[in-house]
């Protein structure tokens, strides 16, 4: 089980396990680097992203956006440029069919 340094409801919990495995499956994280970079990204942001936020989001855009901000440092003016040109525009196929498959199944 997979414990966050913040306070959220389960279906948040879920939806940042799948942001692990998108983590080290698409950007070459270990799990403690992930679960890091998702600490330090969800507490720096509280007062400005919700949890909707990260639903409405999905796991893959999730995942790219914590990576370029937390790992890269990237600057936010600049994010959007970056996804693009790193052909992160679009989730994975693959990213997904695994949230669809394990959303609803994982425990909290």
């Amino acid at each position: 089980m997979i414990n966050f340094s913040f306070q959220t409801d389960e279906d948040t919990v879920r939806l940042f396990q799948i942001v692990i495995w998108c983590l080290k499956k698409y950007l070459f994280h270990t799990n403690d680097s992930a679960v890091e970079a998702i600490n330090s990204y969800y507490e720096k942001n509280v007062k400005i992203h919700d949890d909707d936020f990260y639903h409405h989001e999905m796991v893959f855009r999730v995942a790219v956006r914590i990576h370029y901000f937390e790992v890269l440092k990237g600057e936010a003016n600049k994010f959007n440029h970056w996804i693009k040109e790193s052909d992160y525009n679009s989730s994975p196929r693959e990213a997904i069919d695994y949230f669809n498959t394990f959303y609803k199944k994982m425990p909290s």
